[in-house]
């Protein structure tokens, strides 16, 4: 009865920890400042959000699939222990594991942002020192402006 829900919640589940993993990483990303790591990073993140809603809505609709089988009205872990003891437990197990697991990201996502935030202030200064804004005013009272022309310098001239 609950066989589907089980294995779509151990789906979710390794979708999670490759994703915490992947998190943990982004770290060293951010102290390298790799953009394209950075991007790919992104991108990764997109997919895996796209495959968690999926998921997330398959374990719904199993769970709504096998709470009509047991003639429940509501899914709730204590009436599927009462009909399905077993499998309810191991669902409950998996699901806590879930729950652990995006908490642990949640947590890696604070700390990447932060150290993303930082990373974007240490760039802009360099770019500031590379190209300062000029200081004057102009007759009207705004900014006065200077084209500026930003140059790559290679290392291996």
């Amino acid at each position: 009865m609950l066989e589907e829900a089980l294995r779509t919640a151990e789906r979710l589940r390794s979708t999670l920890e490759a994703e915490v993993e992947r998190a943990r990483t982004e770290r060293e990303i951010l102290r390298t400042l790799d953009a394209d790591q950075l991007f790919a990073g992104a991108s990764a993140r997109a997919s895996f959000n796209a495959e968690v809603a999926a998921l997330e809505a398959r374990l719904a609709s199993a769970l709504a699939r096998a709470a009509a089988e047991l003639g429940l009205s509501e899914v709730t872990m204590s009436r599927l222990k009462l009909q399905a003891p077993e499998e309810a437990e191991a669902l409950a197990a998996c699901l806590s594991d879930v729950r652990a697991l995006a908490g642990a990201l949640a947590e890696l996502d604070r700390l990447n942002l932060m150290l993303a935030g930082r990373a974007l202030a240490c760039v802009q200064g360099y770019l500031t020192a590379l190209a300062p804004a000029p200081m004057a005013y102009d007759r009207r009272g705004g900014r006065a402006t200077v084209a500026r022309a930003v140059a790559a310098v290679s290392s291996k001239a």
